[in-house]
């Protein structure tokens, strides 16, 4: 895992990243980026492999750091 800027974060969604905001789902349907998947951080383990093609990149990201 790392940070990555503004600008690293569009190339890989333009790759075809997968992006993960990781907030309850009450706070996802507040706001989230537009085409994020919510995988609350206290299931992303267990859900992740099953929602997240194996080998794609992958943003994760929490609502506080918008």
């Amino acid at each position: 895992m790392r940070t990555v800027t503004h600008r690293e974060v569009l190339g890989l969604l333009e790759a075809g990243a997968h992006i993960v905001e990781t907030l309850p789902l009450h706070e996802y349907r507040t706001v989230h980026i537009r085409g994020a998947r919510n995988l609350p951080l206290k299931s992303l383990w267990r859900q992740a492999p099953a929602m997240l093609t194996p080998g794609r990149p992958v943003v994760v990201y929490c609502r506080d750091s918008l």
